[in-house]
């Protein structure tokens, strides 16, 4: 996927919690950028914010030109009206439908047809190789199958960007890689653009994304993985060395 120069994403916000004052300010260019930093910095609030799941205290957000919210003009577009895709840790699938009935539902909120909603929803299927799960329930489903579905649910919405909320985070390695690398080849057929959340500095590196770069509710750092983390790369590297050197 190009990069790109005009941000298809423009957010400011402020919101105070009780243990955490948020406010950034940043704009998204590239094709895949995370946010990064330890737990309780601000990055799940951020996407939910983004999403419309939460009504921050200040916010102007633009999502591809289009004002998503802004609170000095009292604007906020409800969460279903925002063309995003949303993929979280624990994905929530309705107990009582099979995987196909799942993403059809998501896409009645959009289209009428029938046949296209069936269309959409076997081609995103076979984009993360889960077509053979159409017809299971989502009791019968690992947690990897879980997040086949969930990732083909938000591709099979054509969304204007894709938010990941650490949904590999559970996963072995083995797995994690096999999604991320369908995940990939399914970005590169979209050309949808992604902001997700770790922090796992590994797979920032292997993504070779941009990096915002989050600490007490603030962006500290926004560029390329090598430049805003190299720090904390050197520190991991030597770390590595230490356990080869003295395994236990």
């Amino acid at each position: 996927m190009p990069e790109r120069t005009t941000p298809h994403l423009s957010v400011k916000l402020r919101h105070h919690f009780s243990n955490l004052a948020l406010d950034v300010r940043f704009n998204l260019t590239q094709p895949w950028t995370v946010l990064f930093g330890p737990s309780g910095v601000g990055k799940t609030s951020i996407l939910r914010a983004i999403a419309g799941l939460l009504h921050a205290d200040e916010s102007h957000i633009t999502l591809s030109g289009e004002v998503l919210e802004d609170t000095s003009r009292k604007v906020f577009l409800p969460a279903h009206r925002r063309n995003l895709g949303f993929v979280t840790q624990t994905p929530v699938l309705f107990p009582h439908g099979d995987v196909l009935g799942n993403i059809a539902f998501a896409l009645e909120q959009k289209i009428s047809s029938r046949k296209e909603i069936a269309d959409r929803a076997h081609h995103a299927l076979k984009l993360f190789h889960a077509d053979a799960l159409a017809a299971k329930f989502p009791a019968a489903l690992s947690g990897g199958e879980r997040q086949r579905v969930a990732l083909a649910r938000a591709f099979a919405q054509n969304p204007s960007l894709l938010l990941l909320d650490e949904p590999f985070s559970g996963l072995d390695y083995t797995l994690r890689q096999s999604l991320m690398d369908d995940l990939q080849m399914a970005l590169q057929q979209t050309r949808t653009p992604v902001l997700s959340v770790t922090h796992d500095l590994s797979e920032v590196f292997s993504l070779d994304a941009e990096v915002l770069v989050l600490e007490d509710g603030k962006l500290k750092a926004q560029g390329r993985a090598g430049e805003v983390l190299a720090e904390q790369h050197a520190q991991l590297l030597h770390l590595l060395n230490a356990a080869r050197q003295n395994p236990a």
